[in-house]
């Protein structure tokens, strides 16, 4: 017992020396994927936005590894960290990526990719209608836009109109031949399956034209005119004057259009003609014609009368009794302003004012006279 106490103590001493010499625990490495989300949502078939994933920590360079789930459809996934491809499949996608260090560490993501169907869209107007029995319908092509041309058109729904017929290319054309209301519907599909659909409505009736324009408006000579007679039924409706006699100056197009500049006044009956591809149709019109409006004759502006001066009252020249004079009393004169006629009012050598005081001014030169004539003879006269 003595001997193996020693050789305990010994290994005891070994133990702990041994203890002491073990290298410290190394520290815990964390990797972290730096890069953010991969474009999410995308279309089909169209060039996916390229994502490249990175990472930060450990040591470089990182090597990127599919983890879980699957990829979209036509994408792919690079050691170097690369997302990229033209997906093909719409769908949610949800997989895991591992970013891997050089010494092994790592980091991992969730990541979801949702993919989506390009919008495909009919874009041609709807075709023509109503349209008639027995006449070529006019040729109409259904276009569309998204996805990727070509497109192919074909009936989804429906029955076309008889004698009428739809081709793959999109074009609709035929000569029906049975009136009636048909609905049928279409889908244009793109090269890669996705589609656009429609619901197409087409009237065809039995040809009846009809003049729906009415009375024209009233014209006035010398101004432009313009008026359009409309029609409805048939296809192809042109007008005439089936009878009668247009306004001097109008002319009736064949589009319906009467137009140009009258000349005379008065009312013209006639009668219209539109005639369609099957059938026809007339109408009797009266057309006035105003005479053109008189210009107003100016009126003259009145000119206020200056006022006349006052004439003074003639006074006759008194006779001196000497027998020796024998002169004959002068005739009073009138003024330089007179004589001139300055002081008249300048309102016209027919003026109404200028007469009358042209008169009353002759009147009362006369009646001066008349007393100077009588005075005088009153003086020569010999007493008996």
């Amino acid at each position: 017992m003595k001997t193996l106490r020693p050789v305990m103590a010994v290994m005891v001493l070994v133990t702990l020396l041994l203890g002491s010499a073990q290298p410290a625990a190394a520290a815990t490495v964390t990797v972290t994927v730096t890069s953010g989300s991969p474009a999410t949502p995308v279309t089909a078939y169209e060039p996916y936005p390229t994502h490249t994933f990175t990472a930060s920590g450990g040591t470089a360079p990182y090597a990127l590894s599919l983890r879980s789930g699957g990829l979209p459809t036509g994408m792919a996934l690079s050691s170097a960290g690369v997302f990229s491809g033209t997906p093909s499949t719409p769908g949610s996608y949800t997989f895991g990526i591992r970013m891997t260090d050089a010494d092994g560490e790592f980091a991992e993501q969730d990541v979801t990719v949702v993919v989506v169907a390009p919008t495909v869209t009919v874009t041609s107007d709807a075709p023509t209608s109503p349209w008639y029995a027995g006449q070529s319908y006019p040729t109409h092509t259904f276009t569309a836009s998204g996805g990727a041309a070509p497109y192919a058109l074909s009936l989804r729904s429906g029955g076309l109109p008889v004698g009428m017929a739809l081709s793959s290319a999109g074009v609709f054309s035929g000569t029906p031949s049975t009136p009636g209301s048909y609905t049928f519907g279409i889908r244009m599909t793109d090269e890669n399956g996705f589609f656009a659909e429609q619901d197409v409505t087409v009237v065809i009736a039995a040809p009846a034209t009809v003049i729906t324009s009415g009375e024209p408006r009233r014209g006035t000579v010398d101004r432009p005119y313009s008026f359009r007679f409309t029609a409805e039924g048939d296809s192809d409706i042109e007008f005439a004057v089936a009878s009668g006699l247009l306004p001097e100056g109008l002319t009736l197009a064949r589009d319906g259009l009467l137009s140009g500049t009258p000349g005379v006044a008065g009312t013209f009956a006639f009668t219209v003609r539109a005639a369609g591809t099957a059938t026809s149709a007339t109408q009797r019109v009266a057309l006035i014609v105003a005479a053109a409006p008189q210009s107003p004759t100016p009126s003259p502006t009145p000119t206020t009368p200056t006022p006349s001066p006052t004439d003074p009252t003639a006074t006759p020249t008194p006779i001196d009794p000497t027998p020796s004079e024998t002169a004959t009393a002068p005739s009073p004169t009138p003024s330089p302003s007179r004589a001139s006629g300055a002081w008249l009012p300048v309102t016209g050598s027919n003026s109404t004012l200028v007469l009358l005081l042209l008169s009353v001014l002759a009147f009362s030169v006369g009646g001066i006279l008349l007393v100077l004539t009588y005075n005088r003879h009153r003086r020569f006269t010999t007493p008996e």
